[in-house]
């Protein structure tokens, strides 16, 4: 049985999509499958994962992809692995929807960071932080909790620091019973599995659509 949690997340602001492949409890907790539909002059600001290492790969248009201070242009078919720890961030440069796949391994608890993290922006629940060009929780204390199930961390500011914030900030998020909040967005119950070929229907109506 596989839970009822929607196969796809949207950020209404901006229409991207994350429409996810295979899930954490597909998996086994062994890797994390999801496409991102990533609409022009979109992206995610250089940061790096302590506890996963992520693969891209290209579906539909060019996504430049920064790794190590240099850029790169992920096309259809090609791949990229961004190991542990290594800074890197994403971009869509151009005036159309890009498409890539994003493989997490371990899974680990990134899927309840995608979902929470789009769940806010559906709900309201978050503001638009020009500085990021990204949406935060508009309750401070939930950067804590989603930043730890991310392990998400930004390179201009010593990770010690950022650790210490985070784990301060989620702490105060379970002492307030805010963190239960999030629950809805990754918390599952049991429905009918859902097939392969429903999953690809899924992807191809988002980008029709």
């Amino acid at each position: 049985m596989l839970s009822n949690l929607s196969r796809s997340v949207s950020n209404p602001h901006n229409n991207e999509v994350v429409t996810f492949l295979k899930t954490t409890e597909e998996t086994n907790g062994e890797y994390l499958l999801f496409r991102t539909d990533l609409p022009p002059d979109n992206g995610i600001f250089l940061h790096y994962h302590t506890k996963l290492v992520e693969t891209f790969e290209g579906v539909i248009g060019n996504l430049e992809v920064t790794i190590a201070g240099k850029k790169v242009i992920l096309k259809p078919g090609e791949k990229l692995t961004i190991p542990t720890d290594k800074i890197h961030g994403f971009h869509n440069p151009s005036n159309e929807f890009v498409s890539f796949d994003v493989e997490i391994r371990p899974a680990g608890t990134f899927e309840a960071f995608v979902r929470c993290g789009y769940g806010l922006d559906t709900d309201g629940r978050s503001f638009y932080l020009p500085i990021i060009k990204q949406n935060i929780p508009k309750n401070i204390l939930l950067l804590g909790t989603i930043f730890q199930m991310g392990q998400f961390y930004l390179p201009i500011i010593p990770r010690f620091l950022q650790k210490g914030m985070f784990a301060v900030f989620a702490a105060l998020a379970r002492w307030t019973g805010s963190d239960k909040s999030l629950e809805k967005y990754y918390k599952t119950s049991t429905a009918t599995p859902v097939s392969h070929t429903e999953i690809e229907q899924t992807a191809q109506k988002t980008l029709q659509g």
